[in-house]
């Protein structure tokens, strides 16, 4: 080996700790950047040559710049993103509806109903009092105007989640969009043996971010791509370069049908039912959850309506006519629970069980007593009763998801902890590096340097 092997050993060592320098430093820029992986590069020993028939070294040089990621755990965190975007949603709803069923803070539905109740109690004491029997029709309005409220409040959520598809859908289009796009570049840039960690980085980070909105499974491509697939059904996302669109059928009245056209060529439009992430919490919300608890509010109203108009039309009124039902009959839920449009004075409630004593509170009794019947339930619970099992079911099932949202978080923050651990970036360690490589770069430059005095030396006795 001469001296211009030396000296090209040197060269080769300024280029590579230069290059490792830069990593280093790379890093470090990148210390907050979310979803950045750590990056090392590779040493390895560059191919010997043969000097006088022995083999020797002929320097140093880059294997690869490899990123620091575990797959297992990318997986693990698309999983529990997708959990957590469906339980955040549903919780975060749930709390927004959960007031109007406070009966501790507010005078809500249960204290209409006991008041209305009570009211009939009153008239038995006095069954010709027009104060009375006002008080009658005042608390009948005051339970309208409560059913009003709670049905329209979960009508009008209900509302509001069918909106929210609109934006949801098309940042999920966007996020397909761009995660295709970014595969696009890390095949293209490796095919000709460059480096895309950095690509693959804003890649995952996307993939990630996708996950929490619906739910997903990926598959990793040996040309660096990843295929995603909708985890209800299987149909692709992306495909390489190619991704798929979510829409959003919209010719039924304040509902909207997601469908999907799959990112593979030749893929038909196809209705999906999304069950998990953020898409399939906001589905759940819309068509299940909050319709199940306005069905049951549904069935109060009915029941209520059902049974006092049974009791009232039995009774007299102060004409010793026989009464009239008190709320509208044709009501088909809370949605249209009214008082009688047949009720046009106070006279007309049916107080008397007996058409000749006019001052009789034999009807009142019986209709004050229908609170403590038991109607609800197949027989198993009374109107109050009923209700307070539908609040005490949406505290606890409020107080639920608080809880698996916790729990999520918990276990999100634990995921990140160990990506961080092995993929984020140390700053400790990367200063140390870079003084190795720093140190490393000056051993190369006095290689350099030593081998063009051991030059000068030859020159100056050829001289």
């Amino acid at each position: 080996m001469g001296l211009s092997a030396a000296m090209e050993i040197g060269k080769n060592g300024l280029n590579i700790f230069r290059v490792a320098s830069e990593v280093t430093s790379e890093n470090i820029a990148n210390v907050n950047t979310p979803g950045y992986s750590r990056q090392r590069v590779l040493l390895e020993t560059a191919p010997p040559t043969l000097a006088n028939g022995f083999p020797l070294g002929t320097g140093v040089k880059i294997s690869t710049v490899e990123r620091y990621y575990d797959s297992l755990l990318q997986q693990q965190m698309i999983g529990a993103s997708s959990t957590q975007g469906y339980d955040t949603t549903k919780s975060n709803v749930l709390q927004q509806i959960e007031p109007i069923f406070n009966e501790v803070i507010n005078d809500g539905l249960g204290s209409a109903i006991s008041k209305f109740f009570a009211s009939w109690q009153d008239l038995t004491l006095n069954p010709s009092g027009t104060t009375e029997r006002q008080a009658i029709l005042t608390n009948s309005q005051v339970l309208v105007d409560n059913f009003h409220a709670v049905s329209s409040t979960l009508s009008d959520t209900v509302s509001i989640q069918n909106a929210s598809l609109v934006p949801l859908v098309d940042t999920i289009n966007s996020t397909l969009s761009n995660i295709a796009q970014l595969n696009a570049q890390i095949k293209t840039t490796e095919l000709v043996n460059g480096n895309a960690n950095e690509i693959r980085d804003r890649r995952d980070q996307l993939v990630r971010d996708l996950s929490q909105m619906v739910g997903i499974t990926t598959t990793e491509n040996s040309d660096g791509t990843t295929d995603i697939a909708f985890a209800d059904g299987g149909l692709a996302l992306v495909t390489s370069g190619t991704a798929g669109v979510f829409s959003l059928d919209k010719s039924y009245p304040d509902h909207f049908v997601v469908q999907l056209t799959p990112g593979t060529l030749g893929g038909s439009l196809t209705t999906v039912l999304p069950t998990t992430g953020e898409l399939g919490a906001t589905m759940a919300l819309r068509d299940t959850i909050i319709p199940g608890y306005k069905a049951q509010v549904d069935a109060l109203a009915t029941a209520i309506t059902t049974q006092v108009n049974a009791q009232h039309t039995a009774g007299f009124d102060l004409n010793g006519a026989a009464g009239i039902e008190l709320f509208d009959s044709s009501a088909t839920g809370a949605a249209t629970f009214e008082i009688s449009s047949l009720i046009t004075g106070t006279s007309q409630i049916a107080a008397s069980s007996s058409s000749v004593l006019k001052g009789d509170n034999g009807n009142a009794r019986l209709m004050s007593g229908l609170q403590s019947q038991k109607f609800m339930s197949d027989g198993t619970l009374t109107f109050n009763g009923y209700l307070d099992s539908l609040v005490s079911g949406i505290g606890l099932d409020v107080a639920s998801s608080k809880t698996i949202v916790s729990q999520d978080d918990a276990f999100s923050k634990q995921l990140t902890a160990l990506r961080e651990s092995n993929s984020g970036v140390s700053l400790d360690e990367e200063l140390t590096n870079l003084i190795k490589y720093q140190r490393s770069y000056q051993a190369s430059a006095k290689l350099i340097s030593t081998a063009t005095e051991m030059m000068d030396t030859v020159m100056g006795i050829i001289r």
